[in-house]
């Protein structure tokens, strides 16, 4: 299994108490990432809230990653609130400016917020990314990346896409799915699978787990070089007052993460939404058990349960709360005191 960090990026506090911009954080956060031996850096796309400051993927991936070994992926690139023709040669670009590190998720977007503000209607965000994938999938088909597509959101003829990714045909490829059948369409077609199931308990990650494995037995070649990436919020730490601030932090993040998801809470004129306590949330003994939180050891009880699903990847996100000194705190004692240990253990055994 894997192990790789997810940029988050996420904003918890009033804008004011940050002091340095996510750009410089994020790359520090690259470099360190790089040095540690972690196998991917992800970086995600949202418009106009506070709460992720990342209009675009592709731009973020190529500031992380410029000059570094380690792999970088977008998790994920809206394909509903652009021409997939510009989605295709901004792929290729940012490949091209990476040297053919980069990994491509895609996905249609969470948040109705995002979609009422540029102009796109939230219900049609199935089928415009439906339509859009089909697109590049015909795009990359081709020897000559040219496509001819008449389609309900598309009317495209022949039309020749520039530059050519550096990795033919394209650059490894990700869903981001959170349903069943999104998850099982996405396996038994061929793709790698990505799946965030926020503060939920390990019974989720099972049923996923088991919907990719089952979607993915459906194929002739039954899917052997398919992986499963699992996002989930981490903290390691020998301190167990540093542990509960993380808790704090992890439910403030949830709070915000709903309000904006379910839109129950329209963010103020600088697109800041307050973390007001929801109706129903998970207690505290929840959110440290159901995410990867406590000493080392316990991180590493909790990594090998999704080692024994068949999860290729765990996706570990740092920052969805604590200070950019807190993120490169628990990224080095993970590398070193769970995913060292880890890695080693499963070396022994093969």
């Amino acid at each position: 299994m894997d192990f790789s960090i997810f940029f988050s990026s996420q904003r918890i506090h009033e804008p004011k108490d940050y002091s340095r911009t996510l750009l410089d954080e994020k790359r520090d956060e690259a470099v360190l990432a790089d040095k540690l031996g972690y196998k991917r850096i992800w970086v995600p796309e949202h418009h106009l809230i506070h709460f992720m400051q990342t209009p675009n993927a592709l731009m973020f991936a190529q500031h992380v990653g410029h000059g570094l070994d380690i792999r970088v992926g977008t998790m994920a690139i809206l394909l509903t609130t652009r021409h997939p023709l510009i989605s295709a040669a901004e792929i290729a670009m940012a490949d091209n400016s990476l040297g053919g590190r980069l990994d491509v998720g895609v996905g249609r977007g969470a948040y109705e917020y995002e979609f009422e503000r540029l102009g796109v209607p939230y219900s049609e965000n199935k089928e415009r990314f439906a339509e859009a994938l089909e697109v590049l999938e015909q795009i990359w088909a081709d020897p000559n990346y040219n496509v001819t597509h008449h389609g309900k959101y598309y009317d495209i003829d022949n039309a020749a896409v520039w530059p050519h990714p550096v990795q033919t045909p394209h650059p490894p490829f990700w869903m981001t799915a959170m349903t069943s059948p999104t998850i099982e369409w996405a396996a038994e077609r061929g793709y790698n699978v990505s799946n965030w199931p926020f503060i939920r308990p390990m019974s989720a990650v099972e049923e996923t787990a088991a919907t990719f494995h089952r979607g993915r037995a459906k194929r002739a070649d039954g899917g052997v070089d398919q992986q499963l990436t699992i996002l989930r919020g981490v903290a390691p730490s020998y301190d167990e007052a540093a542990i509960e601030k993380r808790v704090d932090e992890a439910l403030i993040n949830h709070r915000i993460n709903q309000r904006l998801h379910y839109f129950t809470q329209t963010a103020d004129p600088r697109g800041y939404v307050a973390p007001e306590p929801l109706e129903k949330e998970p207690s505290r003994a929840e959110v440290r058990e159901n995410l990867i939180f406590g000493t080392p050891e316990e991180c590493l009880r909790k990594v090998q349960a999704y080692a024994d699903l068949g999860v290729t990847e765990l996706m570990l996100m740092f920052d969805f709360g604590p200070t950019h000194e807190e993120v490169m705190e628990g990224m080095e004692l993970f590398a070193k005191e769970v995913m060292a240990p880890f890695n080693a253990t499963v070396g022994a055994a093969a």
